[in-house]
């Protein structure tokens, strides 16, 4: 019994170290908090750029999901329909997100906090094992190294990036699962590790794999000698059969994402041959210091990468390069580790190959915190090894980290303040002092390592708050929640039709019907359909022709097109748009004339192409290809053009068209607008003095909207004229386009659709049912994205799929009556998932043998 106790004992006190990491760890987090006033101790959120637009919503609807039980195959809330596994797996699939499933609605933002929050934790705890078992110590002060690489700079600037943050908590296991393969062959936690965080993203999974070709590689140097020659050819085989099982038990998320990734602007592009984040050298070694500013976007003060560990980790490098004690050998490849990475940042067709052969659109140098670790890695040697080394060279590491603070305030570097600078010097002395307290009375160890980790955990608050300005209140963000939601309740219970969309004309984010969960047409996601986006943008919507795309009230034309049968907001059309609903302070419109998910075109729709300029020429063409109705849209009659300002710096041009009292529709995509007012209503370009317009102009501004990502303006003026001004950089004898719509045209176009129109009459979002008597002639189009995953059945009988404008799902029917079913089905995933499953088969008796054996040989 006395023994058993003694082991008890033993591991509760092997534990303890777990503990401290855990308290210090959760000190600073949520002082960090506290001082943000962050939820919940505050009103702001942590929402900030593309969380706040894409992944906070998305999370919402995956919640959504899961609380009302709906299929996590297809969604039609965004992106007029994507596959939900598509943004799952590239945003959604950490299991640590599912604490938010311990929260109500209302607070699913202040779950997002305990997210992060925990995630930041793991990667101390797992940094502090990662030590703990390389060194075999259980020196309580490399937790204080562990707090400096959960919370360094990459954290600073990338907390908001929820799915790249596993990666901070699984490369220290990765990197211990390798080291174990080459000390012990066992290859268990490698494989486990590497599975874990190809699931949880396989984007920065790449970008680890990478990583650990490379780190195996230099370790297996490390630890060959003449003695372990023999072994290196099994090792090498154990490593890369280990890999190989890790990707093929997982085929079923990789297969259908690799597809998926071929239809997104992802794998576009080519190497650079410039680099596209310029930095020197001088400054890559500045931004060592601790409190840098954050590298997010191109227009930083600095492109250098987020790469600090805090001002200690300078000096320590320099202890790990003249300790005696440390091997030449470990010195020699640990610092080629960190030249290769440096390299990488540097050398831009390195850096696009550790971003998956992709330049990456802001957000740069996504794998720093792989070199973050790694030069913890080598701070922990010179910390285990610190006992070894004389004064007088800790010394010279200490005088060599002041010069170096020294240089950086003198040079006037911006990417930090004089304040940071004095807090630098605060620090690097606070740590010799400790040094100093260690070395000469050695019986003050532990006091000296709780204080070391003390300071660790000021140095990480004061950096992190330092960089941090969170704003974002969360009572804003939900300022229309409950209006919303009884909104589009009193839509759905009223509404009997199968499938509709709806859309809000001023958007909260880009994911809005994520976030309100309806079916929608807008969306920012990187696994956004590249083709759709381009179109959308071709017909007219704000985006970015890449990944995004959002609602403006463009033409009825459209709304047709796409199924938007009501409209949330304000409406400048009464002619094709009824209101439906003003209560709960929002007004809800009806689109008259929806014609359906799905109806019948002329065959000519193959003829359909995007090489307008113009989108309402675009959206002529379409309807002339479907309906044989020619010129729906017809161009406003020019009255008069003056320039009425020709300056330096800027044109601005007065044009006066003939109004028809009808809607009409007005756009302009010319990079060198500054603005463009009708009817007294701004579009603008950036920002702009408001009042400067109006005194130039001469009039009284009514309305302001951001015109930063062109789209078709819908207007109507009860006035004789219709009176334009477009402010231009330069100048080059353009028009505006303004069209009016041919009412009369429009009707008829519509009864041919309509009486084309298939009958939905089973609807799920991965299984549509319908019925149609088809005239001769006639195809199908769809407001459906194209997916090869997209099976259709017609009269029990599967037939052939194709794009229409590029990005939509059309088939042919034969004439007369047709019952059609629609499924999606991930392309090749029955492939992909046989090839899982026949991996975990033969992993499970390759394992059951092999303990079979080994029982025999005891």
């Amino acid at each position: 019994m006395g023994d058993k106790m003694k082991k008890l004992f033993y591991k509760i006190k092997n534990y303890n170290y777990i503990f401290i990491t855990l308290l210090a760890s959760l000190i600073v987090i949520n002082a960090i908090f506290i001082l943000q006033k962050v939820s919940p101790f505050g009103e702001n959120s942590l929402l900030r750029v593309d969380f706040y637009h894409q992944y906070g919503p998305m999370l919402k609807e995956f919640y959504t999901r899961l609380k009302n039980g709906s299929n996590l195959i297809y969604s039609f809330n965004i992106g007029l329909g994507i596959p939900f596994f598509r943004n799952y797996f590239n945003y959604l699939s950490s299991p640590i997100n599912l604490i938010m499933l311990f929260f109500k609605h209302k607070n699913i933002l202040t779950s997002y906090s305990f997210i992060i929050g925990l995630k930041s934790i793991l990667s101390v705890i797992t940094c502090y094992i990662y030590i703990k078992k390389k060194f075999n110590t259980n020196n309580i002060s490399m937790i204080g190294l562990s707090l400096l690489y959960a919370y360094s700079a990459y954290f600073t600037a990338y907390y908001w990036n929820i799915m790249w943050i596993d990666g901070m908590y699984i490369l220290p296991l990765i990197t211990l699962g390798i080291e174990r393969i080459i000390n012990e062959n066992k290859g268990l936690l490698y494989t486990l590790s590497l599975i874990y965080i190809l699931y949880t993203n396989y984007f920065i999974g790449y970008m680890i794999c990478t990583y650990s070709c490379i780190y195996f590689l230099f370790y297996l140097i490390i630890k060959t000698n003449k003695k372990t020659l023999k072994k290196i050819p099994d090792i090498i085989i154990k490593f890369i059969t280990c890999s190989f099982l890790s990707g093929l038990l997982l085929s079923f998320e990789l297969i259908p994402m690799y597809e998926a990734l071929k239809t997104t602007n992802a794998t576009m592009g080519s190497i650079p041959t410039t680099q596209y984040y310029a930095f020197t050298i001088l400054d890559f070694f500045k931004n060592h210091l601790t409190g840098v500013y954050s590298t997010v976007f191109a227009s930083d003060i600095s492109n250098a990468p987020n790469v600090s560990c805090g001002i200690l980790s300078i000096s320590l490098f320099i202890i790990f390069i003249i300790n005696n004690k440390i091997d030449i050998k470990k010195k020699i490849i640990y610092s080629l580790l960190i030249i290769i990475l440096f390299l990488s940042f540097y050398i831009a067709q390195l850096d696009y190959i550790w971003h998956a052969f992709h330049v990456p659109n802001d957000l740069p140098y996504r794998y720093s915190f792989i070199y973050s670790f790694v030069l913890i890695i080598i701070c922990s040697y010179s910390l285990k090894n610190i006992k070894d080394i004389s004064f007088t060279k800790a010394l010279i590491s200490f005088i060599l980290s002041i010069i170096f603070i020294t240089f950086v305030y003198l040079s006037k570097y911006n990417n930090i303040s004089d304040n940071m600078i004095i807090i630098n010097y605060l620090l690097i002395a606070t740590y010799f002092l400790i040094y100093t307290l260690y070395h000469f009375y050695p019986q003050f160890k532990k006091v000296a390592s709780i204080i070391f980790i003390a300071v660790c955990i000021l140095e990480c608050i004061v950096s992190i708050n330092n960089n941090w300005d969170i704003s974002q209140n969360i009572k804003s963000f939900y300022h229309d929640y409950n209006n919303m939601e009884k909104t589009i309740k009193t839509i759905k219970n009223n509404d009997k039709d199968k499938f509709y969309r709806i859309e809000k004309t001023d958007n909260l984010t880009l994911n809005d019907p994520a976030w309100y969960n309806y079916y929608g047409q807008e969306t920012f996601s990187s696994m956004a359909y590249y083709k759709l986006a381009k179109l959308n943008y071709n017909l007219g919507m704000p985006g970015n022709e890449i990944n995004s795309y959002y609602y403006k009230q463009n033409t009825p034309i459209y709304d047709l097109m796409f199924n938007i049968k009501y409209i949330i907001g304000k409406s400048n059309d009464n002619d094709f748009y009824k209101l439906y609903l003003n209560e709960n302070g929002l007004n809800t419109y009806l689109f008259k004339y929806n014609v359906g998910l799905m109806f019948g075109v002329n065959k000519n729709i193959i003829k359909w192409d995007n090489n307008y300029i113009n989108p309402l020429e675009y959206q002529n063409d379409f309807i002339f290809n479907s309906t044989n109705i020619e010129n729906l849209f017809t161009r406003l009659t020019l009255n008069k053009k003056s320039t009425i300002l020709n300056s330096k710096d800027e044109t601005i041009v007065k044009y006066e068209y003939k109004n028809n009292f009808k809607n009409f529709y007005a756009y302009l995509n010319n990079s060198s607008t500054n603005y463009i007012v009708i009817n007294d209503k701004l579009y603008y370009k950036d920002d702009i003095n408001i009042i400067d317009v109006s005194i130039k102009l001469n009039i009284n501004l009514k309305e302001y909207h951001t015109y930063n990502e062109p789209y078709v303006i819908n207007d109507i003026k009860d006035n004789e004229d219709i009176i334009v001004y477009v402010s231009y950089k330069t100048y080059l004898s353009e028009e505006i386009d303004i069209y009016e719509m041919g009412e009369n045209k429009f009707i008829n176009a519509y009864d041919i659709l309509k009486s084309n129109e298939v009958k939905i009459t089973s609807f799920k979002e991965n299984y549509i049912k319908g019925s149609i008597n088809l005239k001769p002639n006639k195809t199908i189009y769809t407001s459906i994205p194209y997916d090869k995953g997209w099976i259709v059945y017609c009269n029990n009988k599967r037939i052939n799929t194709y794009k229409i404008g590029e990005s939509l799902l059309a088939f042919d029917l034969p004439k007369g009556n047709n019952k059609i079913e629609l499924k999606y089905y991930p392309h090749n995933f029955d492939i992909a998932i046989s090839i899982s499953i026949t991996t975990f088969i033969f992993s499970i008796v390759y394992i059951l043998i092999k303990k079979k054996k080994a029982n025999r040989q005891d």
